[in-house]
């Protein structure tokens, strides 16, 4: 490595994270750069090490690839943080995981050695494991953040148990996103005193909610996110659809990109509700954060309906969701993983069965049938974030967890 063309930083932090946020995918893992951003603020300087898969030229404007960041192997200055984008060839992960972190790990070492960090936080569980025996033999304190598809219970735990042996073992601390996900994490033989649980925060200044207690003539749903099989749009939209066939003033508009998106407009056009069904993939746009914050202003309900894969992974505590409540918008979210916890267990938010549709299509009707709830279901929400969800908040926590940490080794 050529040692002079880094002189010029001086970090005492890495983070790593693939996906690191990036102009071709600025909303990606957004709660990592904030974390990265706002500990600045405490004295924790961060080089984000992000893998990044090599994609070539040919693929990179496909369907499949053109949200993928470039590769990069110097270090940039992405928003105000440092990141390098290493290149790497990236296998299927379902069949080659151990193979993909072994990559990470011979990426990140060469920083390790270069700055000589004071802590490393890795973000997910795989990226603990590949970071966890450099730490180990350098006596550095290492945090693993997980977030959901990084935790499973029955068949997929037992996959992954084997997996994170040397992490459950080295590792310095471990943080859970909600009591949910720390349960499963201590089921699984992570050590409960090194298991904690730290929320998420999203930035308040960034939520103004516009009054709602106008009279609406068309009630709007929302829909918002990365669309896989098991973030549930798909019952979203089966609901709508029932609802659908007694309410002429109601439409449902589903922003985002993912791999199951061409099954979801599929599902639309065999129930015949084209008609009252937008799509809009805010990852073509110019600024896709906006796009989000504007259709969220713009709603009257907000419907979000995760549910368990077959072998048992969960999501964690989406940030969508803490982002629909700071904008005041009445939620409908199923009981799954950690979105309880987010929506106040039920009192700051419509908790629904996770695939009943029928339930789900129900709590839709109360809601265009009751503006008072709808009002009152926004402000509790609201006033939930600010209390436990509050980016600011959670960072200054975070910063004084990464100070002792450094302080014991």
């Amino acid at each position: 490595m050529n040692s002079s063309k880094f002189k010029q930083y001086n970090f005492n932090a890495i983070a790593i994270r693939d996906y690191y946020p990036s102009k071709e995918q600025p909303t990606n893992s957004l709660w990592v750069y904030e974390q990265v951003k706002g500990l600045q603020k405490y004295g924790i300087n961060s080089l984000v090490v992000s893998p990044s898969p090599y994609i070539p030229k040919i693929l990179r404007n496909t369907k499949r690839f053109y949200k993928y960041p470039y590769i990069n192997r110097n270090i940039e200055n992405y928003k105000d943080t440092y990141v390098i984008r290493y290149p790497y060839i990236k296998l299927p992960s379902k069949y080659f995981l151990k193979y993909n972190t072994l990559m990470v790990n011979h990426i990140l070492k060469k920083y390790i050695s270069k700055f000589k960090p004071l802590i490393i936080h890795a973000h997910f569980g795989r990226n603990g494991v590949a970071a966890v025996k450099d730490c180990k033999n350098k006596n550095i304190p290492l945090v693993t953040f997980f977030y959901g598809d990084d935790v499973g219970v029955a068949e997929y735990a037992n996959k992954l148990k084997k997996y994170y042996l040397n992490l459950m073992r080295w590792g310095d601390l471990f943080i859970a996103l909600s009591i949910d996900m720390r349960k499963d994490l201590i089921n699984m033989g992570f050590p409960p005193e090194k298991t904690i649980v730290h929320h998420l925060g999203v930035d308040l200044s960034l939520f103004n909610p516009r009054k709602r207690d106008k009279e609406n003539e068309q009630i709007i749903f929302l829909c918002a996110g990365r669309f896989h099989k098991y973030k549930g749009a798909q019952d979203c939209i089966k609901a709508f659809a029932i609802v659908a066939e007694k309410y002429n003033n109601i439409q449902l508009r589903l922003i985002g990109d993912g791999p199951y998106i061409d099954n979801l407009k599929m599902l639309c056009n065999e129930l015949n509700i084209n008609d009252k069904i937008i799509f809009i993939n805010n990852f073509k746009m110019d600024n896709p954060r906006k796009v989000v914050l504007d259709e969220m202003n713009n709603a009257d309900v907000f419907l979000f309906t995760p549910f368990e894969s077959e072998i048992g992974m969960k999501t964690g505590t989406p940030v969508v969701l803490m982002e629909a409540q700071a904008m005041q918008l009445p939620c409908i979210a199923t009981d799954h993983a950690g979105i309880p916890e987010v929506l106040n267990f039920g009192r700051s938010g419509i908790l629904v069965r996770q695939r009943d549709i029928e339930q789900i299509a129900n709590k839709m009707e109360e809601l265009i049938n009751n503006k008072e709830k709808r009002i009152n279901l926004g402000l509790s929400g609201r006033e939930y974030i600010e209390k436990e969800f509050n980016l600011d908040r959670q960072i200054y926590k975070l910063s004084e967890i990464y100070h002792n940490l450094i302080s014991k080794k």
